[in-house]
């Protein structure tokens, strides 16, 4: 039996690890496959929004131009100029406008009077079109608008007399002045823009998306090099084909149901309707092999790593029958412990920043941790986010790997409590109460967590209990002034107080855990707070690297050859912003009044023109910034209050930036925890994702709150200079 133990072992060992693999492997298809539901569910979101972006600025143009259709209804000749401007200045996307008035409104013009305006290339025509034979008043636009329906958009629908093409419509009444429904005033858009901006961004490199209407006919699709016609066509059908096997995704949001295409490539198809009229079908479109190919060439990989550590295993277990059994054993249980400690060693290190520092011109940042031990309870982190610079610095009670579980949660909950929330108060309550929950070991960590607005220079910062921090700056070596306040994990109903100050040019922030003040010699003696400012005395004015270096190696020379006692970390900020100088300034003031919208698309323009943007990155200038301040003028001034909306442009010949200032309420738009972060990526809603768009459009976007009033920086970066690294 004992000579045929080890083979059995080894089969044993074959059919668990093959077991645990088929496992694993299951598991994670699963959890590709979800996180492929949430980027579909994404993605028709994103291309909602887009196409509600554009329809919403048609809704804006009609709104507009009906209170002026309404003021001059006597004048017939207005009218003809008044659709004429609507099509040249309104809308890029307006290819028609029309009015259409009540039959026999005017006794000197025919009974079916209806102005038609229509751009074609570079000219504008103007006529009359009503007839016998071009009856509008059944026409689905001015029954909807004339009967006092909630106005809407048309489904799709062929124009022939008036833009001669595949047309949807947005049209309002025409009241006069004692309210009586005498015509309609519309715009009509045509449908080829819909194919291009659902495929601006795909979620995977071959993914396409599909528009289709509320009949199920297609009205926009991806180009013929993402995806053959008959491919497209072959969709269409199956979205229509009752009898396709399909399953609610997303809460029942979106409907999905695989797909094979001609060439027997897999697939999935994801759809939803719109939420707001017109409600069109969003769909989306992508590959298996683009998300589940990767996981299969894993698990190839795993199964012959299997198959090796099998081999290896029979060799062991031939050592351990033939060894002594007793001393085998507890060289096993020895290396695994030490396999283990070495693993969560680079678990350790692996949560730390990727990079250890940040170099760029407004900024420098330098970060080191040395564990005493294997594992250990200091941390420290920093990242970028919306022109701010997050960082913390922090050391748990006690050592060992208790403390480096700890320094993991503590390391986690700082992550995400800063995604959303810009207050470093804030963040440490966040973290706080969550660290009480449970901690029966009563176990604590000291932590210092700051936000550095990188644009103005304004720190703000908050003190667990943690050493102060040292500034460096022109006046020379001092503590930063902060309370202590109590450390993280003692009290779950603390109150942290916030500090702030204005960091000058060249400013040097050090920070620190108690494993460089702490460190001791042979003799036991401490390296002492003394030590560490005389040094930074002396190192003044050096690179946040060389002043690294000189710590390290004083701290070196102190300790000799004792053992260290404690984790050393360090962090080095260096802020060096770099002043612009402007090579254009201008400011525009609006009301807080949507229907100025018209007003800041021509400043917009008209700034674009004169630093000569290429079309495409103007076009998303203008919609980043536009779609930046009707969020400001819907959510910094409560309904029914006036006020104003300063936008300030200014460029530097390689950026330009935009500064949307309003004296509303407390209104963070980076903020967007605040709007949905309750709901899951499932429950949100299509549409509603304004700052999103913004984000995408712009290289940055910062916000700060100065003086009683809500700063928005827009940057964007229009000229690259190769000299620059």
């Amino acid at each position: 039996m004992r000579k045929h133990s080890g083979l059995i072992i080894i089969v044993l060992a074959a059919l668990l690890l093959e077991a645990i693999a088929a496992f694993q492997y299951h598991y994670a298809h699963g959890l590709l496959e979800l996180e492929l539901e949430r980027g579909a569910f994404k993605e028709l979101g994103s291309s909602a929004l887009r196409i509600q972006v554009i329809l919403s600025k048609a809704e804006v143009a009609v709104s507009t131009q009906v209170w002026h259709a309404r003021r001059h209804l006597s004048d017939s000749e207005y009218m003809r100029h008044l659709v004429e401007n609507m099509v040249r200045n309104e809308h890029d996307n307006i290819i028609g406008a029309e009015i259409a008035f009540r039959p026999g409104y005017y006794p000197d013009k025919d009974s079916l009077y209806e102005i038609y305006a229509l751009q074609t290339a570079d000219t504008i025509s103007v006529k009359e079109i009503g007839s016998l034979q071009h009856d509008y008043t059944k026409s689905d636009f001015y029954v909807t608008a004339m009967s006092g329906m909630p106005p809407q958009w048309t489904s799709p629908y062929t124009d022939a007399d008036g833009a001669h093409d595949i047309v949807i419509t947005y049209a309002l009444p025409l009241l006069d002045s004692q309210d009586n429904h005498v015509g309609v005033l519309g715009v009509d858009l045509d449908t080829d823009w819909v194919g291009e901006v659902i495929n601006v961004h795909h979620f995977n490199p071959s993914s396409f998306s599909l528009v289709m209407s509320e009949r199920g006919e297609l009205i926009a699709g991806p180009a013929d090099s993402l995806a053959s016609p008959a491919l497209v066509n072959k969709i269409v059908a199956m979205i229509n084909d009752s009898t396709v096997a399909r399953e609610k995704k997303a809460n029942g949001r979106v409907t999905g149901f695989p797909f094979t295409d001609d060439e027997g490539k897999c697939g999935h198809v994801y759809y939803a309707p719109r939420i707001n009229k017109p409600k069109w079908q969003m769909v989306a479109v992508c590959y298996d092999d683009e998300v589940f190919g990767q996981l299969d060439r894993m698990r190839s990989n795993i199964m012959w790593l299997s198959l090796a550590g099998l081999l290896t295993l029979g060799l062991i277990i031939h050592l351990f029958i033939r060894g002594h059994r007793r001393l085998q054993t507890t060289q096993l249980q020895q290396e695994r412990i030490g396999s283990e400690l070495r693993i969560a060693n680079e678990i350790q290190m692996q949560m730390l920043p990727r990079e250890n520092s940040v170099v760029r011109n407004d900024i420098k940042v330098l970060g080191s941790l040395l564990p005493a031990r294997e594992v250990g309870g200091d941390l420290y982190d920093f990242f970028l986010r919306d022109e701010k610079l997050f960082f913390c610095v922090g050391d748990v009670s006690g050592k060992g790997v208790p403390s480096a579980m700890l320094m993991a949660v503590v390391h986690s909950l700082f992550r995400s409590a800063s995604a959303h929330e810009n207050n470093p108060a804030h963040i440490l309550k966040t973290i706080n109460e969550t660290s009480c929950q449970g901690n029966e070991a009563n176990m604590f960590v000291t932590l210092f967590v700051g936000v550095l607005d990188l644009p103005t220079g304004r720190l703000r910062y908050c003190n667990a209990g943690h050493d102060k921090p040292i500034l460096i700056d022109d006046d020379g070596i001092a503590d930063l002034p902060c309370k202590a306040n109590l450390p993280v994990g003692v009290f779950s109903d603390v109150k942290y107080n916030m500090h702030e100050m204005q960091l000058r040019p060249g400013s040097v922030l050090f920070l620190y855990t108690d494993g460089l003040t702490e460190a001791k010699n042979i003799q036991r003696k401490q390296f002492g707070l003394d030590s560490v400012k005389e040094l930074l005395r002396s190192v003044a004015g050096y690179t946040p690297q060389e002043l690294m270096q000189s710590m390290n190696e004083a701290v070196g020379r102190f300790v000799e050859d004792a053992e260290q006692s404690d984790d050393l970390t360090m962090l080095v900020i260096q802020y060096t912003p770099v002043e612009e100088k402007d090579l254009l300034r201008e400011t525009l003031t609006l009301k807080n009044d949507p229907r100025q919208v018209v007003s800041l698309s021509s400043f917009i323009k008209d700034v674009t023109a004169r630093l000569e943007l290429e079309p495409k990155m103007a076009g998303e200038v203008r919609l980043a910034v536009e779609e930046a301040v009707v969020n400001v003028m819907d959510y910094a001034y409560p309904a029914g209050k006036e006020g104003e909306v300063t936008v300030e442009v200014r460029a530097d010949g390689r950026r330009l930036k935009f500064v949307i200032s309003d004296s509303g309420v407390v209104f963070d738009p980076t903020e967007t925890g605040k709007v949905d972060t309750t709901l899951s990526a499932e429950d949100r809603p299509i549409g509603g994702l304004g700052i999103h768009l913004v984000r995408q459009l712009m290289d940055s976007i910062n916000y700060e709150r100065v003086d009683g009033k809500n700063i928005l920086t827009l940057r964007k970066i229009y000229h690259q200079d190769t000299t620059k690294n």
